[in-house]
């Protein structure tokens, strides 16, 4: 997430623009995917989130780790069904990274919020945003421990992506509360919920890693994405962030990425960390980006 800014400036047209810069075209496949961002989402500092309330007028509903919240009452509907992918999100995400969440996370009063205006324009009055605003966060421990989520209704994407995306950030940091997790790691375990991306990132950095155009890991591993003003190094990042935590899910399994997380949650750095997790198997980061990029070049188009 970037402080000021929307998250993730890597949508996916970038994906396939960047994808197209890196050499060929990408598969067809990857290219057949929706580029026009649905719902806007905005995750707020606490002070916003604890000084905006929903009156009266508003309806809501609720389950056992989300409330929802929605201005208009024609949105019903909308809101039911946003409901029930957040809950399916949260067991799958908390499945997926390899953690089990016990029966008292995100419950009763801890219910994470989520508020659907009925437009663009009181989305944009409430929330002071500009227009272009896909997501605004600024990563701060506050922040996370508000887990208010706040969005206006427009078309379709939201649900498959950037509702996911955000429980992602917010399990996280839920479980990983110690500021230990690299800027890199949180946005590729974002990314691995959206629908698609995960191909495409296969693609992209297949031509990437072929022409030495990845970010080199002893700069990845500390670039903190938040201060780049070049859009296409930001892209590169995003994907490559993807790729990383895909290599590592896929290949070694949620167990060992699950004892990763862990190992972060104990106050590791991310090394020490990844050594402990994955002994035998790396040594540090190093390793990791040798086999990385081995499995990256051995993909087939």
């Amino acid at each position: 997430m970037s402080r000021g800014s929307h998250d993730n400036p890597c949508s996916d047209s970038d994906f396939v623009s960047l994808g197209n810069k890196a050499g060929g075209k990408t598969k067809s496949n990857c290219a057949r995917i929706v580029t026009v961002t649905s719902l806007y989402i905005m995750l707020l500092s606490s002070f916003v989130g604890q000084s905006f309330a929903a009156d009266a007028a508003w309806g809501e509903i609720k389950d056992k780790h989300f409330v929802i919240y929605y201005e208009s009452q024609n949105d019903k509907a909308v809101a039911a069904n946003l409901l029930r992918r957040a809950e399916d999100y949260y067991r799958k995400i908390g499945d997926d990274i390899g953690y089990s969440r016990t029966n008292k996370m995100w419950t009763w009063d801890d219910r994470v919020q989520i508020f659907l205006f009925a437009t663009q324009a009181t989305f944009l009055a409430k929330t002071g945003q500009p227009v272009w605003s896909t997501g605004y966060a600024d990563r701060d421990s506050r922040l996370f421990k508000s887990k208010t989520i706040m969005t206006f209704k427009q078309e379709e994407n939201f649900s498959d992506g950037l509702l996911p995306h955000e429980i992602s950030h917010l399990i996280l940091h839920d479980f990983i509360p110690n500021g230990r997790i690299p800027v890199w790691f949180d946005e590729g375990v974002a990314q691995m919920q959206e629908m698609d991306k995960r191909a495409m990132a296969r693609s992209i950095m297949r031509k990437l890693t072929s022409g030495d155009q990845y970010i080199p890991f002893e700069q990845f591993m500390r670039w903190d994405i938040r201060t780049e003003r070049d859009p296409r190094k930001a892209q590169v990042f995003y994907v490559q962030s993807l790729s990383v935590v895909d290599y590592l899910i896929t290949k070694y399994g949620v167990d060992a990425f699950g004892r990763l997380c862990r190992h972060l949650r104990d106050n590791k750095d991310f090394a020490t960390a990844l050594a402990g997790a994955y002994a035998g198997i790396f040594k540090g980061p190093q390793e990791l980006e040798e086999k990385w990029i081995l499995s990256i070049k051995s993909l087939k188009e």
